[in-house]
């Protein structure tokens, strides 16, 4: 894939992101409490949802590098640890997203009244901040 097309596709991505963090901001603003069950789970949804967004975005890299990640029970992690070893994410990031991503395992087993806000609060805390981290690894990647 050209490195054009590929920092098109990571753009339409971070666009997507960014409206999901603006929607997870309005539900959060408030701080209450206590959210309900509901909010809860459109919390969840929207950490989730940004989580797919960081995974596309890798995917689609490791795919301009022709390194394919293995189709098996734990592509997930496969996919996190190939952008570690390809050194598209920095140590720190591998770390952040790794957090995400067994949220991620948990959101997708889960009942939406199993969902805790003591155990969502850190990742909203973080979730500017890894976006900010995410991206700028990825511009400085798409702009080798």
């Amino acid at each position: 894939m050209p490195n054009q097309k590929l920092k098109e596709y990571c753009e339409a991505e971070f666009e997507n992101i960014d409206a999901v963090i603006s929607e997870l901001n309005s539900v959060v603003k408030s701080r209450r409490i206590k959210y309900s069950t509901a909010e809860l789970a459109a919390i969840a949804t929207f950490i989730h949802n940004c989580y797919n967004g960081f995974e596309n975005i890798l995917k689609r890299i490791l795919q301009s590098k022709q390194i394919k990640t293995k189709d098996a029970a734990t592509w997930h992690k496969d996919l996190l640890k190939a952008s570690l070893d390809q050194e598209i994410i920095t140590n720190g990031l591998y770390e952040t997203l790794s957090n995400y991503l067994s949220f991620r395992h948990f959101f997708v087993h889960a009942y939406s009244f199993d969902i805790r806000w003591e155990e969502l609060k850190p990742l909203v805390d973080n979730i500017e901040n890894t976006l900010k981290e995410f991206k700028a690894v990825i511009y400085k990647f798409t702009n080798k």
